[in-house]
């Protein structure tokens, strides 16, 4: 009988991935440890290799298909000697890929197996943990966006919470059913349902679970579905789909949310969720920075470095988050504690063909203007051509995206969370501005600080902005210390 290939539990935080390449075709033989299927989640692209020999009879899951974790990915015929003693599935290390978007996590590849029977059914007396239950919590230091953990079980003596009858809703307020979103707000369900519920046409989140912690079980799909009910969770209004008006069939195209820009989608929705974000603008007269690199980019280039403005941006920053280490922190919300960084690594905001990517220069603090124009280069080359490592993309300490190679005035740059702020750098222009009473033209230069207000107060923000345009506009202060 075919054995199934499910998805692994790649990292305690990963509870879905994204199918993006086969790498066997049906009726193809298979080894132990064999790479089989690339998945992409929101940490990292992996090729996960099979944990049992045999001839690969179905692949159930599609390119472009969201499996959830302990989800059937393929189906594999064994022999019947040995293959009980297989090891487990873990996760590839051969060709790893990021998955970009600012927040990618710890070693997403270390996990023990998923239990396959919850990809297709539950069992009446699961207690939440052998189902292995995620709740989301807020970011946390070094780590991904959203922190997720197993659901605990009830401490000794709590009080237990009785469960409704299934499709029914509750309207006490009850904290265990609080708990029942995965990452971004997720509802947790079992695949089963989850998949029920998508060929019925029915939104998940008006779906109210009767499972441990409000998991959202198949009897809650059908009950929901019978009772014809259309109010959501806690009393709101179902998500409404998008209706296509009469005549625009042919005029509209729905593409599914794949890939990086679903990743990018999710970090995005974590900022919103996980900041309070506030906009200071300020502008810099960079007279004697443009100067400054006229002067110094011949001798970059003689080093085979390109010498752009950025460099010095990120030498000024440097400066200016140690004297304002409050912009160089984050915070930990299940701890309640307030994580100040005594490194810089800057996120750099990178344009690619697929969309947004935060690569990392680490330690720029310890950096030269050399060495970090060098390390702009190759990092930008690499996730370009989508070759970055998983440890190039995570653990920015403060972030920073040139908006100016593109064109507008300013903007609102979005916190790469957990960072507490990011800078928008725009393009230098010529503008009339007045000096000693005098109109003359000199090219401004615009800055946008987006901040965490939790963590950096207004005040601050400000006094740590005019530090930076000091240093932009006397730029030979960056060389102090050079």
């Amino acid at each position: 009988m075919p054995k199934d290939f499910v998805l692994p539990e790649l990292a305690e935080s990963v509870v879905e991935g994204e199918i993006v390449t086969w790498l066997v075709e049906e009726g193809e033989r298979v080894e132990v440890d064999q790479n089989v299927v690339e998945v992409m989640t929101d940490k990292v692209t992996v090729e996960l290799p099979v944990p049992f020999g045999g001839v690969l009879v179905e692949r159930v899951a599609q390119v472009g298909d969201v499996i959830e974790v302990g989800g059937v990915l393929a189906r594999i015929e064994t022999e019947a000697a040995g293959d009980d003693h297989a090891r487990p599935a873990q996760g590839g290390n051969d060709r790893k890929r990021s998955a970009p978007g600012a927040a990618v996590a710890d070693e997403a590849l270390a996990g023990e197996p998923a239990r396959a029977g919850a990809a297709h059914a539950e069992s009446d007396d699961d207690d939440g943990d052998a189902l292995s239950l995620f709740k989301a919590e807020a970011p946390t230091k070094g780590g991904p966006v959203l922190q997720i953990r197993r659901g605990e079980r009830p401490r000794d003596g709590a009080a237990a919470v009785a469960d409704p009858a299934p499709g029914t809703r509750s309207d006490a307020p009850n904290p265990e059913r609080a708990t029942a979103r995965g990452p971004f707000g997720r509802v947790v369900a079992v695949p089963a349902a989850r998949r029920l519920a998508r060929e019925l046409g029915l939104p998940i989140e008006a779906i109210t679970g009767s499972g441990p912690h409000g998991r959202v079980r198949v009897t809650d799909v059908e009950g929901h579905e019978a009772s014809g009910e259309s109010v959501g969770r806690g009393g709101l209004p179902a998500p409404v789909r998008h209706q296509t008006p009469p005549g625009y069939e042919d005029r509209e195209e729905r593409v599914k949310l794949r890939g990086l820009r679903r990743v990018i989608a999710q970090q995005m929705t974590a900022s919103h969720l996980h900041a309070v974000r506030t906009l200071h603008v300020d502008e810099a007269d960079v007279s004697a920075l443009v100067r400054m690199r006229e002067r110094l980019k011949a001798r970059a280039e003689a080093r085979g470095v390109k010498l752009s403005y950025l460099p010095f941006v990120m030498k000024a920053v440097v400066d200016a988050l140690q004297a304002f280490p409050s912009l160089n922190a984050s915070l930990d919300d299940e701890c309640q504690e307030i994580i100040r960084k005594h490194y810089v690594n800057l996120g750099m905001a990178v344009s690619t063909d697929d969309g947004l990517v935060v690569p990392v220069v680490r330690d720029a603090d310890a950096k030269s203007l050399v060495e970090l124009a060098d390390d702009l280069q190759r990092l930008a080359r690499k996730a370009r051509d989508g070759s970055l490592a998983s440890d190039e993309v995570r653990g920015s300490s403060f972030s920073i995206t040139n908006i100016g190679s593109i064109g507008g005035l300013f903007s609102f740059p979005i916190i790469n969370v957990p960072d507490a702020a990011i800078l928008g750098v725009h393009s230098i222009k010529k503008r009339p501005v007045v000096s000693d009473d005098t109109i003359v033209i000199r090219p401004m230069l615009y800055l946008s600080l987006s901040f965490d207000h939790r963590l950096v107060d207004g005040a601050e923000a400000a006094r740590f902005t005019s530090h930076l345009i000091d240093l932009l506009e006397t730029p030979e202060a960056l060389l102090l210390d050079a």
